[in-house]
């Protein structure tokens, strides 16, 4: 198991954003977190990543307790976070904002080559390398983020959003440039998307949140057709 989520609880103050969620990730695949606005899926992926503390339960990256651990620690140990707003250094160049990802690794030696093939994933980032950041476009500002985590050379990138803000033909291209890292570089993803089509497009798993509790869990072929992910997704109890 890659990552382990055990009845993990999260709070804010006194409201509890996650209420005893369990999920897993294998090696090589893609996990999907879907579920409406205040379902808890950004909360679960900052958990993850060390932004917030459980008040209770585990989470285990290839074996190791991550819970209440720095967010520097958990992402030198190969967890790699793209938070939702990207979080890109508006004033930095494409090309710094890049680099930054060389100071988890400790084979500096081969950043090079790492850096020339991410750029071939992300061709529009190679043409602005000298622009400011905050002078791309949100499409562009989503594949510097996603670039800027492969730098740190992840066993497992967890990206919530992708699509959040985008036009639907740049989504289609951010949807492309996943899929080519999953087929080229087996990459393991863990994605908070509320779209259930693109979810069930990309992952090999889905997870339906709502109101802080996994509502369904199933794989893209059990969950596709029918009406038991919309069901879970809105809340439908009824027959």
């Amino acid at each position: 198991m890659l990552l382990s989520i055990d009845n993990i609880v999260v709070h804010y103050g006194r409201l509890a954003a996650v209420r005893g969620i369990s999920l897993e990730v294998q090696p090589g695949e893609i996990v999907c977190i879907v579920g409406p606005n205040g379902a808890g899926k950004s909360t679960t992926l900052l958990t993850v990543g060390g932004a917030l503390s459980p008040s209770s339960g585990t989470i285990r990256f290839e074996g190791r307790t991550i819970a209440g651990a720095e967010p520097e620690e958990i992402a030198r140990l190969g967890l790699a976070i793209v938070p939702e707003g990207r979080h890109i250094f508006a004033t930095l160049t494409v090309n710094e904002n890049l680099r930054i990802g060389a100071g988890m690794r400790r084979d500096r030696h081969q950043f090079a080559q790492d850096f020339e093939r991410v750029l071939s994933y992300f061709p529009r980032l190679a043409e602005r390398l000298r622009f400011p950041a905050g002078r791309l476009s949100g499409g562009e500002q989503q594949m510097l983020a996603i670039g800027r985590a492969l730098l740190t050379k992840p066993r497992l990138i967890a990206i919530d959003e992708p699509s959040l803000g985008l036009a639907p033909l740049v989504v289609d291209q951010v949807y492309e440039i996943l899929a080519e890292l999953r087929r080229r570089e087996n990459l393991t993803m863990l994605i908070v998307e509320q779209s259930t089509r693109r979810a069930v497009q990309c992952a090999d798993r889905i997870y339906v949140l709502r109101s802080g509790r996994i509502e369904l869990a199933g794989s893209s072929s059990e969950l596709t057709g029918g009406q038991l992910l919309e069901r879970a997704y809105f809340g439908f109890t009824g027959a």
